[in-house]
């Protein structure tokens, strides 16, 4: 047997007897015509558990919800949360185990993620994200300002997507989504091949022919090739108009072994072995969640700068610790003593400012 009960506010609750049990539960309606629908639902359960053709539940499940939903549901109804994207990215930046990616490589994504939220919004559920919402995300950000005046290039976009992606995927290993990123079938702009690498002559030799705006003799630019030649004459440069004594050693080392600019900073005395002839390179990218090295030989004159640098540097582990004379730091230091990344970049600017170079 059922019944029906009305609460002060007007909504309806349900209350059954069930063998010796008393149930009561709110029907969370006030519509009089739904509740005795649900009414008189409960009351043929019952009758068909009487009946023995509805087998009675558990004892450790919730009867109301079981009779109200014809044996399909066994407690309350749960909905899967879905994060915003802002609780999302939250999220995972602090799953990320200490040191599992390059500082570099997390402020990079962290400006993607910043775009993706400013675009799509920071309360968007990842359940309402699909191919149209993506989509929209790649016209919104192509139309915005991009490199020296010119839209937000398709290559920028895609790598933002991809970041979004990477945080797609570890969503789903969290129960946040079922389906894979659905980044299937977008729409990019076209992109405009890059000029290939050239020598300053070569550049030059095009400039003179005329015909090409600031913007595109910005471009043959960012594609030049220094010689052997040109590449001794920078190093000079460097040697006679920096202001810091750690930045000459530092192009050196650069020019002759290839080394990325955290490399550089990351380098350490003992890395040099000046009578076996080579200088250890420590590096993070080539072996993804590994720390790897190679070795590069030691030409004469790297040896002979690193040598005299040496002799004079302070006292530290580091090949090239920090200088006190200027604080520039931008960026978190990966090693408190060393030259910072930002540090080098903004001293080697200031070296080449107003020059050729």
């Amino acid at each position: 047997m059922a019944w029906l009960d009305r609460d002060p506010s007007g909504n309806f609750h349900i209350g059954f007897r069930l063998g010796s049990r008393k149930f009561k539960r709110s029907l969370r309606t006030k519509n009089e015509r739904s509740a005795n629908a649900s009414c008189a639902r409960v009351e043929e359960n019952i009758r068909l558990i009487e009946m023995g053709r509805l087998e009675l539940p558990p004892s450790d499940v919730d009867i109301a919800a079981f009779l109200l939903s014809d044996g399909k549901l066994s407690g309350k109804l749960e909905i899967p949360r879905s994060p915003s994207l802002a609780d999302l990215f939250s999220e995972y930046r602090e799953s990320l185990p200490v040191d599992s990616l390059e500082p570099e490589t997390l402020r990079i994504a962290s400006i993607h993620l910043r775009h993706v939220e400013r675009v799509l919004g920071t309360r968007l559920t990842v359940d309402r994200i699909g191919p149209q919402q993506l989509q929209d995300y790649v016209l919104a950000r192509s139309k915005q300002p991009g490199h020296r005046g010119k839209s937000l290039s398709t290559t920028t976009i895609k790598k933002e997507l991809s970041t979004f992606s990477t945080v797609w995927t570890w969503a789903m290993t969290q129960g946040y989504v079922k389906t894979p990123f659905p980044n299937q079938s977008l729409r990019f702009p076209k992109t405009s091949e890059k000029p290939p690498f050239q020598t300053w002559s070569e550049i030059e030799s095009q400039i003179r022919h005329g015909g090409l705006d600031e913007q595109e003799r910005a471009e043959l630019w960012d594609c030049l090739f220094l010689t052997l030649s040109e590449i001794d004459e920078v190093l000079e440069f460097v040697k006679r108009e920096s202001q810091y004594d750690f930045l000459y050693p530092m192009v050196v080392l650069a020019a002759h072994t290839g080394a990325r600019r955290s490399e550089l900073v990351r380098s350490r005395v003992g890395d040099v072995n000046f009578s076996a002839g080579k200088v250890l390179i420590r590096e993070k990218k080539r072996v993804k969640g590994r720390r790897t090295t190679r070795q590069v030989p030691l030409s004469l004159l790297l040896a002979e700068v690193l040598s005299d640098w040496f002799a004079k540097k302070r006292a530290s582990a580091f090949t090239f610790p920090r200088e006190l004379k200027v604080s520039r730091d931008r960026k978190p230091r990966e090693d408190e003593d060393a030259v910072s990344v930002d540090e080098a970049s903004h001293h080697l600017a200031q070296t080449f400012a107003g020059s050729k170079w």
